[in-house]
């Protein structure tokens, strides 16, 4: 009775798909309107940083490689789903707004409706509100690949969730050529359809399939262009980043607090400060998913919560750690059942603990992203 109670007040109240549609309006208008308020604009601001390679990766593709830090360490995926925005358009403005908006938005719902999947509806608002609370969201606006990178992930999961596999099929394809952690996402939605399944199915090697055919696009493109399916690896050390032992990169983000002169990689003292952060919100995020009965999380939900992080963790560098912390959206909905697992005064307390660290560390976030400080 309940649960059916639950349902229905839910349902009077921006119900289904409305609900991260409004957080996402409120969300963006909140920071176009900081943004304003240090003296920038939402367009200027997203092509900063990696922003300006994906708009030199839309208009040169990797033919004319810079020779430092070269756009071949980003993958297309973003360039090519604006291309023909900016062909329709011919104005980068309108090109930038339409593509993030876009992607931004489909991300908070397919957020949502994953989260719906695993935890229930309650538990999934609430992690679409933490999605749009995390400091790091500004980055789901910029022109980076992480609200695409986010929208495919989290959808192909909903889609395989819902049984709708040929666009899961899809999202896999393109969400690995958004980022080089993109592939992890199919393999390991297959390895536990097979586990689950015992044995192979048609879809198994489908999903396989896409993403090895998206990841393939990128190696052939890079190779094409530049002699070499591997050169987005090859120029890591151009940003500082190395295979290292996890906790090489936590030290280093240590040492950041207080870097030496003319070390590689280093944001602003507040973004520094969040890295660290970053590093017991996601070990505690999937360590809730592991062990949490009410709800039980399905085996691929903490899965991608370690594939997706580990790389980045295994690094040199921590610098950016907060943007793949975003990225690794499966923390979301786990924050989300453990902040429901609170009882009452405990949930509000935490929830105003939440959203004040959130806030006062997002507004600083991007009074320094506008001024053109390094942020990840």
């Amino acid at each position: 009775m309940e649960r059916e109670t639950s349902l229905i007040r839910d349902r009077r109240w921006l119900p289904g798909i409305w609900f991260p549609v409004c957080v996402f309006a409120i969300w963006r208008l909140a920071h176009a309107a900081v943004t304003f308020r240090f003296g920038g604009n939402s367009v200027d601001v997203a092509k900063y940083y990696d922003g300006a390679h994906y708009l030199r990766i839309l208009y040169l593709g990797y033919g004319t490689p810079r020779r430092m830090m070269p756009s071949h360490a980003f993958f297309p995926g973003l360039s090519w789903i604006a291309s023909p925005v900016q062909w329709l358009t011919s104005s980068d403005t309108s090109t930038i707004l339409i593509v993030t908006t876009l992607t931004s938005l489909a991300a908070f719902v397919a957020l949502w409706g994953v989260s719906r999947e695993w935890i229930g509806e309650r538990s999934a608002r609430l992690a679409v509100v933490l999605f749009a609370l995390f400091p790091s969201s500004l980055f789901l606006w910029t022109f980076y690949s992480e609200s695409l990178f986010v929208a495919l992930g989290a959808g192909a999961v909903w889609a395989d969730r819902r049984g709708r596999r040929w666009l899961a099929l899809a999202c896999f394809a393109a969400l690995s050529t958004t980022r080089s952690i993109g592939i992890v996402v199919p393999i390991v939605i297959v390895l536990v359809r097979v586990v689950r399944e015992r044995g192979i199915d048609k879809w198994a090697v489908g999903y396989l399939a896409a993403g090895v055919t998206g990841f393939g696009a990128v190696l052939v493109t890079m190779q094409i262009q530049l002699g070499d399916a591997f050169a987005f690896i090859r120029v890591q050390e151009d940003w500082g980043r190395t295979l290292a032992w996890p906790w090489r990169s936590v030290i280093q983000g240590v040492q950041n607090l207080n870097p030496r002169a003319g070390t590689v990689m280093v944001p602003s003292l507040i973004a520094r400060n969040l890295d660290l952060w970053c590093v017991a919100i996601v070990i505690i995020g999937v360590g809730w998913m592991i062990v949490s009965k009410r709800p039980r999380f399905p085996v691929e939900a903490w899965l991608l919560g370690v594939a997706l992080i580990v790389a980045p963790l295994c690094s040199s560098v921590l610098a950016s750690f907060n943007r793949f912390t975003l990225a690794d959206w499966v923390l979301f909905p786990a924050y989300a059942s453990l902040i429901d697992r609170f009882p009452g005064r405990w949930r509000k307390i935490s929830l105003v603990v939440v959203v004040v660290g959130c806030v006062l560390t997002g507004y600083a976030l991007l009074g320094r992203l506008t001024a053109k400080r390094f942020l990840g």
